[in-house]
């Protein structure tokens, strides 16, 4: 994939032709801006974790999307984000046992 964009070759989502973001810190630099303007709302009180509007529940989802997929390829802070979501339950399901793992995942990378 680095050898295609040094040539110039953009890389397509192959179901709406948008292009990615470069590289695992990009996919990365998305979702967590995604999450924080999520959390931003419930912290200013406009919304609350269980009852989210459903524009911000789809933006969540992709995000989380997004954090996956970082995690799945060792993005540490992916990893580290992704626990702590699950681990505090907000806008997923709590998952104690997912947030030790990805904790762990990060803590091998240092």
């Amino acid at each position: 994939l680095a050898e295609l964009r040094t040539k110039k070759v953009a890389q397509a989502c192959p179901m709406c032709r948008a292009e990615l973001p470069p590289g695992l810190d990009g996919l990365f630099d998305l979702a967590y801006r995604a999450h924080r303007r999520i959390w931003g709302m419930v912290d200013r009180g406009e919304a609350s974790w269980a009852s989210l509007p459903a524009a911000a529940q789809e933006e969540m989802a992709d995000a989380m999307a997004m954090l996956m997929e970082a995690a799945a390829q060792g993005h540490l802070e992916a990893q580290a984000r992704l626990a702590g979501i699950y681990y505090s339950g907000h806008g997923v399901a709590q998952d104690d046992g997912r947030a030790f793992e990805l904790y762990r995942q990060a803590a091998q990378q240092g």
